[in-house]
């Protein structure tokens, strides 16, 4: 059966949304669970104040900590690694209050990384945010796609969610001063009852 131009397209447009969507898609299949139902948005497509948290270049980390006015910490949920990368199902929680702020997964490649990064990413006890910011390692986002998720199970656990509520989040690169992509990662946010007012403004 020949494939025609439409379902070339549908089919291409598919095979962008688990690239964009890797690794989350990763622990999703090894789970052998289908992967929830994603719209992508453009930018200014994306609610307040969800679109202040997102749409922007820099790491989440410090952003979501101070919009929480809190520090943030990590949980790591599974991981996968080898010599050469570290791939992560992971949340992120405002330490004030223990509430989850993120939910996401990461890819983080070594190459590129000082020996003390290196085993900092490896010990997982920070954000990457986190740690990139405390060793001034120069580095920039690089959002590709953002998006709206229904969210299943999985997702609604992590973020304290009811299933089927729809959440917002991104799809981010890491880059090095060479433009390298080092770090992977799609995040997702819970829903927010802050003012929609609120504009973040934190940088790298």
């Amino acid at each position: 059966m020949h494939a025609t131009p439409e379902q070339s397209e549908a089919g291409q447009a598919y095979a962008e949304a688990l690239h964009r969507l890797l690794p989350f898609h990763f622990f999703y299949e090894k789970a052998g669970k289908p992967l929830p139902n994603f719209t992508f948005l453009e930018g200014g497509e994306m609610p307040y104040p969800y679109r202040s948290l997102l749409v922007h270049n820099n790491d989440m980390t410090p952003t979501l900590a101070a919009f929480h006015h809190s520090k943030v910490y990590l949980d790591v949920h599974k991981h996968e690694s080898n010599e050469e990368f570290v791939m992560r199902l992971v949340s992120l929680h405002a330490a004030k209050s223990n509430k989850p702020v993120e939910y996401g997964a990461i890819a983080i490649q070594f190459a590129g990384l000082s020996e003390e990064v290196r085993e900092e990413v490896v010990a997982g006890k920070k954000p990457l945010g986190g740690i990139l910011g405390e060793h001034a390692v120069a580095h920039q986002g690089s959002p590709g796609a953002y998006f709206s998720v229904r969210a299943d199970t999985l997702i609604a656990d992590a973020l304290g969610q009811d299933v089927d509520e729809i959440l917002y989040g991104r799809c981010n690169q890491l880059l090095d001063t060479s433009g390298a992509v080092f770090a992977d990662i799609v995040e997702i946010l819970p829903r927010s009852n802050e003012s929609e007012d609120w504009v973040g403004s934190v940088s790298v």
